[in-house]
């Protein structure tokens, strides 16, 4: 488990971005799954640049051609469709093993605005829900997003 020196600071940068969101971007979507594994298998899942290679989906993504690379507090996903390719930098602001908190900045010619995204780690032992909750994006992006999290959330679920 790894969590932030400045945890507290953190949790109210969050609180102030909520808010006051980037202007025009206060839409938010939620997606939740039942996971058959433990919530330190699924934290691994998460946190773990291997394993995200394996979940992580996009609409139009090219199989296999997912690839994640991590810092101390921070990962990046790059990933290919047959017309383009994309990067979304990511930035912990909380790490713990039930809840994950993390900017979001794609990195296309269209968007260079961030956005937040919550993961929440409900249940232990054998099964575990795990509630997403992306906030501070536009209304034009919010099917594409709806899109990612339930085929990323139904792939996570196929690993285990």
């Amino acid at each position: 488990m790894s969590t932030s020196a400045t945890a507290g600071n953190t949790v109210q940068s969050l609180q102030a971005w909520k808010k006051c969101p980037p202007v025009g971007r206060h839409f938010s979507i939620g997606a939740t799954a039942s996971v058959n594994a433990d919530r330190h298998r699924i934290y691994q899942a998460l946190t773990v640049p291997e394993y995200i290679e394996a979940w992580f989906s996009t609409p139009g993504a090219i199989p296999g051609r997912t690839a994640v690379s991590a810092g101390e507090n921070s990962f990046s996903i790059h990933w290919s469709t047959p017309e383009e390719r994309f990067r979304i930098f990511c930035s912990y602001q909380v790490r713990r093993r039930s809840k994950l908190i993390f900017t979001w900045q794609p990195f296309t010619l269209h968007e260079t605005t961030s956005s937040m995204v919550r993961i929440r780690l409900l249940g232990d032992f054998g099964r575990t829900t795990v509630q997403v909750t992306h906030i501070g994006l536009t209304p034009s992006d919010e099917q594409w997003y709806k899109d990612v999290w339930a085929l990323s959330l139904t792939q996570l679920s196929r690993l285990f």
